[in-house]
């Protein structure tokens, strides 16, 4: 890794969920300080409050400037300019989630800003409608192993080990019941809960466009100003999203598991077999991967993420668990045979066809060793070479 020499500021000014955020900038700044880089950390609890934090580093240079859902595009100067126009480097948003959620933070037209994202239908999204932003790259997060397990531990990863694990299937994910968005839609524009649930059905029947074409196709908008007309639309991604997780957790409990579940709110599944789900509350995320290496199988609901999985795979895989997730490009293309695969298309039936491997503590462990070798291409270190090289190929046009 060629992260030698760079000067970096990492300026965290968002603690998402569970503290992921955090754990990500720390991941980055560790690896690339191995790396010989030059790293410069600082925790911005609130632009305005740390006005005198920030203007410190105005006028100074870097070969970079990083955060995560950065709120910094918006921060401004006693004299109205821009905080980030004020450090002379470019300044790269890291986003974790659908653009559309951090639209306003998005379309601030900074002099020097790039953007990495998750999905290539994400950057596909910000490249067209975010032409300000000069260059942008779209790589998944990378895997994060249990730090909490010495290596004697690790290297005893076995049948054995495995068959004692205490969780069956494990979801560290949030709750929130499908009516709570759907009556924020209803207060905000009843046109939301139409289009939301004509985009829940065209999905359930299989369509696996992105969400914002799906949502581009139903409504009549000018271009210029379709990512404002999402942006307020927002809602319709949360609400599909909570109505997949609901989906997704009932078919299993209805099918007979027990799901250990680690989150907010799931005291508020209401589901007919809600005594089989065991609840351990809320989690910080670093302490995540070490429930995922007591767990045989980790699952997954996709964000309505289409090409690239979420961290949860690369977690359970780094952590020596099978994966029960629906599926994306990214996981057709390089993991079909290793996970256990279910369509919302046809849910129930889905879950059911996986029994005969869900059961089957010999075949879990199979597939959760395959996809432990290849967690070690799912690393954050790879993660943080294409950060480098991504920088390094901003530095070699500016």
């Amino acid at each position: 890794m060629k992260a030698k020499h760079l000067k970096i500021l990492i300026l965290e000014t968002r603690k998402l969920s569970y503290g992921s955020s955090g754990v990500f900038l720390k991941l980055i700044r560790s690896i690339l300080k191995e790396n010989g880089a030059d790293i410069t950390h600082c925790i911005i609890n609130n632009p305005e409050a740390d006005s005198a934090l920030l203007e410190s580093f105005t006028g100074r240079t870097y070969d970079a400037v990083i955060d995560i859902n950065s709120i910094l595009p918006l921060a401004e100067c006693d004299d109205g300019s821009r905080y980030l126009d004020g450090i002379n480097a470019p300044f790269i948003n890291i986003i974790a989630d659908h653009p559309v959620h951090v639209h306003k933070y998005l379309e601030v037209k900074l002099k020097r800003y790039y953007v990495i994202c998750l999905d290539k239908h994400h950057k596909e999204y910000i490249d067209r409608y975010y032409t300000h932003i000069r260059k942008t790259l779209a790589i998944p997060f990378g895997g994060v192993k249990n730090m909490q397990t010495g290596d004697s531990k690790r290297k005893d990863y076995n049948y054995k080990q495995f068959i004692n694990r205490k969780y069956h299937i494990f979801f560290p994910a949030t709750y929130t019941p499908p009516s709570y968005y759907k009556q924020a839609m209803e207060e905000t524009n009843i046109i939301y809960t139409r289009q939301a649930e004509e985009i829940l059905k065209s999905i359930m029947e299989g369509n696996t466009s992105p969400l914002h074409e799906i949502y581009r196709d139903i409504i009549q908008c000018k271009e210029e100003r379709f990512a404002k007309k999402m942006y307020k639309a927002r809602y319709i991604d949360k609400y599909i999203r909570d109505c997949m997780r609901d989906m997704a957790v009932t078919a299993l409990l209805e099918e007979g598991y027990r799901i250990d579940v680690a989150g907010a709110r799931w005291e508020m599944y209401n589901g007919s077999y809600k005594n089989r789900l065991v609840i351990h509350g809320q989690s910080d995320y670093k302490y995540i991967p070490a429930l995922m290496e007591d767990s045989q199988v980790v699952l997954n609901v996709q964000p309505l993420f289409t090409q690239a999985p979420h961290d949860r795979v690369f977690n359970a895989m780094a952590n020596g668990a099978a994966v029960l997730t629906d599926t994306c490009s990214y996981i057709e293309e390089n993991y079909k045979k290793d996970m256990l695969l279910f369509s919302f298309k046809n849910i129930k039936e889905s879950i059911t066809a996986l029994k005969d491997t869900l059961n089957n503590t010999e075949k879990l462990y199979k597939m959760a060793v395959n996809l432990n070798k290849a967690s070690e291409n799912e690393t954050w270190q790879d993660r943080c070479l294409k950060i480098t090289r991504f920088i390094n190929e901003i530095l070699n046009v500016l």
